[in-house]
């Protein structure tokens, strides 16, 4: 064979070793750009460790215990009749509604539900979902400010929120659902604005929009606000 005709065949076989080097490594770079489209993108985590341990989750029944290092809420047997007391003055203005639950109890003995200088929130509706309520329950935990809430109705998740709460000492809460009627007079009582569900679902609830009073007690019946409204109900 001459010299020219294994030339052409020895660039033959290059030109097909070069088109087939190109084809597998186009489809390598393809498959890999596909792989990385596909694949979910990087995030970092601030803080995260990934040899950080897993959460913990509370299971229904562990969220409706108290914590093992939760504080003490029984009234002493003085303070149980000071309040007994004053349910009577004629100073107190007493409500047909008393809480949403027995969740909300804080001294097992009387039945009581029992908040000293709470912020209250009125709701001309009912609350449908426990979002209408976390623009004003995140102002009100970093202080510690005790809230009554008080609607006409609450979702079952809403109350069961609030209950878990309550359980749990995240804040001092309580429910309170009374008629409309008596809505108005828990807002002239303690000076809360009656807030729409518009509002809420906006999270246009302010402090200044609560009311206050000087004690809420509550039993399985009937609610009870004792003293009058703190001049600086605004101020929270």
């Amino acid at each position: 064979m001459d010299p020219w005709t294994l030339g052409l065949i020895a660039v033959i076989v290059a030109g097909l070793a070069v088109i087939v080097f190109g084809a597998l490594s186009d489809r390598s770079k393809t498959k890999r750009a596909a792989a990385e489209m596909l694949a979910p993108p990087q995030r970092r985590i601030p803080q995260f460790r990934p040899d950080s341990p897993a959460p913990n989750y509370l299971s229904e029944l562990q969220a409706r215990r108290k914590p093992g290092d939760s504080q003490p809420t029984d009234l002493t047997a003085a303070e149980r009749e000071e309040i007994a007391q004053l349910l009577t003055d004629a100073s107190t203005v007493k409500i047909n509604a008393g809480y949403a639950s027995q969740d909300f109890v804080t001294d097992p003995s009387s039945s009581w539900a029992v908040l000293d200088a709470p912020r209250v929130l009125v709701c001309a509706d009912k609350v449908e979902s426990t979002r209408e309520l976390l623009s004003i329950l995140e102002r009100l935990i970093l202080s510690r400010t005790p809230l009554v809430v008080v609607a006409p109705s609450l979702a079952d998740e809403v109350r069961g929120t609030l209950e878990v709460n309550a359980i749990q000492q995240t804040m001092a809460l309580l429910a309170v659902t009374p008629t409309s009627s008596d809505l108005q007079v828990v807002a002239g009582a303690t000076g809360a604005q009656i807030r729409a569900r518009s509002d809420l679902q906006a999270g246009y609830v302010w402090p200044e929009h609560l009311g206050t009073c000087a004690r809420w007690v509550s039993d399985a019946k009937h609610s009870f606000l004792i003293g009058p409204p703190a001049s600086d109900s605004g101020s929270q």
